[in-house]
């Protein structure tokens, strides 16, 4: 596979992401547009999670960022009702595919957030 097919898979996979995060962010009661903005994205994911603001930082250290961005996207499931370990995996391992998933499928509602200070810990 040469660099231009790899662009090109690049770029239709960022096109799945930003189209099944603009919808789950419509379902959750944010603007579609905020899941296109670089750093607002972030921002209203904690929003939704139910996270304060400033949790989005960790993604600018390296090697917190990966632990965080999986224990957000467990916590982005589990905001739609998403409580059984295989959709943890499945999350966490197909993020794109997932999101779209949760956007598009009718049956699936927000739930409200899922971070509760005191409650167990998505990893824990």
């Amino acid at each position: 596979m040469d660099i231009s097919q790899r662009l090109v898979l690049i770029v239709f996979l960022g096109m799945i992401a930003a189209c099944g995060a603009a919808r789950l962010y419509d379902k959750a009661g944010r603007p579609f547009w905020h899941a296109l903005v670089p750093g607002l994205n972030v921002v209203a994911l904690m929003r939704i999670i139910g996270r304060p603001d400033h949790h989005a930082l960790w993604l600018l250290v390296p090697g917190a960022n990966l632990y965080f961005s999986a224990r957000w996207m467990v916590e982005l499931a589990q905001s739609f009702g998403k409580h059984h370990w295989l959709d943890h995996v499945l999350v966490v391992v197909f993020n794109a595919f997932y999101v779209l998933n949760l956007g598009l499928a009718y049956n699936e509602e927000y739930q409200g957030p899922a971070y509760r200070k005191g409650a167990k810990a998505a990893f824990a």
